[in-house]
């Protein structure tokens, strides 16, 4: 598993802190598909890739 950062790390403000409501955990081929481009997909924009190609 590993953290995904809901915002982007470089778009954060210098002193801003992450919450543990600010990441989710995802296997490592979804993180991949999550940062492919800019803007980031959403979880949900994943998930409805996901569900449209089983």
């Amino acid at each position: 598993m590993e953290g995904h950062h809901i915002i982007p790390v470089s778009e954060l403000e210098e002193d801003s802190k992450t919450k543990v409501e600010d990441i989710i955990l995802v296997c490592a081929n979804c993180h991949r598909m999550l940062q492919r481009k800019r803007p980031w997909l959403s979880k949900e924009q994943l998930k409805d890739i996901l569900q449209s190609n089983s």
